[in-house]
């Protein structure tokens, strides 16, 4: 039995393929917008999409009713797993420019979606202290070689308490799942932080975590 935790992160992938075929194109052209780019598509870029795919505005809502997607200031500011704004994980992929993701397992599940090598550079937001993690040889398996700086660097997995059922992902658990430089920082921080429950995840399970829940987002099962 899956934790209610791993039942969101699963649903990021089983989300999208609820979607019929059309929609699922959509989802597919705005994450390669962000990965080709390197920033976020704005509405008339969006719509412009959709046509192509006859599509009207039905099919960004739907993409924003499935929690994939949504827009802010007619901007694309979450499209998981991918941030519009700047967070405080960066990715980049080799050949690819550098982007932002919403939360510590997403930045570790961009590499595995896009099937490339890269590097992550975080920061631990209890003390600021930097956090790189660097991939090599995902191929086409999701898998690789990471590497983490430092080498006792964690991931704190959490959510906010007083958000009930209707708060959306971005809300709640994005901003509180966070890479640490260690064990102790994620201890402290979960400590001082009486506003969310979180538990600490270990450099393979993260890695796991990301790989399965957004690795089939462009290209199918990891």
């Amino acid at each position: 039995m899956t934790s209610p935790e791993e039942d969101f992160w699963i649903g990021s992938a089983s989300r999208q393929a609820a979607l019929d075929g059309p929609a699922r194109d959509l989802h597919h052209a705005v994450l390669r917008r962000f990965l080709d780019s390197g920033a976020a598509p704005d509405l008339s870029w969006v719509r412009q999409a959709a046509a192509g795919l006859g599509l009207g505005d039905s099919g960004l809502a739907e993409l924003e009713a499935a929690d994939l997607v949504h827009l802010d200031g007619g901007v694309v500011a979450v499209a998981y797993p991918f941030s519009g704004p700047p967070t405080r994980q960066q990715v980049e992929l080799d050949g690819f420019p550098a982007v932002y993701a919403m939360c510590a397992i997403d930045a570790l599940g961009i590499p595995a979606m896009a099937r490339r090598d890269g590097r992550i550079a975080a920061v631990d937001p209890r003390d600021g202290a930097p956090v790189v993690i660097s991939v090599k040889g995902i191929g086409k398996t999701g898998g690789g070689t990471w590497t983490w700086t430092p080498a006792g660097a964690v991931v704190v997995f959490a959510r906010a308490k007083d958000c009930g059922t209707d708060c959306s992902s971005w809300e709640t658990t994005c901003p509180n799942t966070t890479f640490h430089a260690s064990r102790d920082s994620a201890q402290a921080y979960l400590a001082a932080r009486g506003d969310i429950d979180g538990h600490i995840l270990d450099q393979p399970a993260a890695v796991d975590r990301g790989r399965r829940n957004f690795g089939s987002l462009l290209s199918g099962p990891v």
